[in-house]
């Protein structure tokens, strides 16, 4: 009986050991649960902290290319020239990309079809045939005023107008033409609208805008390369909240020259398939399968802007491009025919004056 009770007690003993031993386990991963919560959290801070402190260097950077944008031409070897930039910032700026479009091919095709891509030189890119394009002194500091970066491997004064986008590290994007333009030939104002029944149609810098070749950025059409094929991009919304609207095919804009006049001068391009971007995919405009509908407008004003194209001066339905050579200013008149609440409707609106040039932009 004392060799039992003996065993007994000690069962007890080893259960109260096993017992306790699993309730510091317990309290071990409930610490060890909250330690890893704690870090977790910390790390977010962190990860949150550093986006922000981010998002902040990237919102100070102030970089502002400087007239004339590129200088220093010289044509030895694969050519090369520098670009002109002054940092009015709060950081530095570091360059990483420089992406350069022939936006009026007049005096050469290169960068035409495709940008011109120039990397600093560890990551030399070919851009024009099989000349490896790289820049040079991309780190700018802060204050710095008329900072070179040099650019080897193309020349951008053979009489082509370029957009030189400058893409910093921090993913901001600075822009400039060159030739330098008299006046902006893009960016943005204020916005401004002119109303004609239930549709307003924007006018500014961003809202006007035209396209060549087979470009899919496109610029202001304030002002447009003479005798060179585009598309008008035209931005409008629907005011009216009882309806939407439908454009009809028979919409067309038509363009008069100041010095001249005549059927043989104007110029009348049609509605095209909003699809279109450029000359090179134009299609002509269905109404019953792909139409421009702008929907009515809510309670809080109307929805986003619908891009309407025009692009064929071969009538409605038609596709191609059209073009603008007197190298004159022309008074543009845009007649929309559309259907509102189920009718047949229409007005004419005096648009825009525009000008076409044959040193586009220089002479802009």
């Amino acid at each position: 009986m004392s060799l039992c009770s003996r065993f007994a007690h000690a069962k007890k003993a080893m259960s109260t050991i096993f017992g306790g031993l699993f309730f510091i386990i317990i309290l071990l991963m409930g610490f060890n649960l909250m330690v890893w919560g704690f870090a977790q959290y910390d790390s977010y801070n962190q990860a949150l902290s550093k986006m922000s402190q981010n998002d902040q260097s990237a919102a100070s950077e102030n970089l502002v290319p400087a007239n004339p944008g590129a200088t220093n031409f010289n044509s030895a070897g694969s050519g090369s020239f520098n670009i002109t930039v002054n940092n009015l910032g709060g950081t530095s700026v570091r360059i990483a990309r420089i992406y350069i479009t022939n936006v009026s091919p007049t005096g050469s095709s290169q960068c035409n079809s495709n940008p011109c891509i120039v990397d600093p030189r560890p990551g030399a890119a070919t851009c024009v045939g099989s000349t490896v394009c790289y820049m040079t002194n991309g780190n700018i500091a802060v204050g710095e005023i008329n900072h070179q970066i040099k650019v080897t491997g193309l020349l951008i004064n053979d009489g082509s107008g370029y957009k030189v986008v400058l893409s910093s590290t921090r993913g901001r994007l600075y822009s400039f033409y060159y030739p330098w333009p008299a006046s902006p030939t893009g960016g943005g104002g204020g916005t401004f609208v002119t109303n004609i029944g239930p549709l307003s149609i924007y006018f500014d810098f961003k809202s006007f805008n035209f396209t060549q070749g087979a470009q899919t950025s496109s610029q202001s059409a304030f002002c447009v390369p003479s005798g060179q094929t585009i598309v008008l991009w035209v931005k409008m919304v629907n005011q009216a909240t009882d309806s939407d609207v439908k454009l009809e095919p028979n919409t067309l804009m038509m363009s008069e020259p100041y010095t001249t006049n005549g059927l043989g001068h104007y110029v009348r391009t049609w509605i095209v398939d909003p699809g279109s971007v450029n000359p090179s995919n134009v299609v002509g405009y269905n109404f019953n399968t792909n139409p421009y509908d702008l929907p009515a407008a809510g309670a809080n004003g109307p929805g986003a802007p619908v891009i309407v194209k025009f692009g064929t001066t071969g009538g409605q339905g038609g596709a191609g491009g059209t073009s603008f050579s007197e190298q004159d200013t022309w008074l543009t008149f845009i007649g929309f025919y559309y259907l509102y609440r189920g009718q047949a409707q229409g007005e004419t609106i005096p648009f825009m004056v525009m000008k076409d040039v044959a040193g586009y932009p220089g002479s802009c």
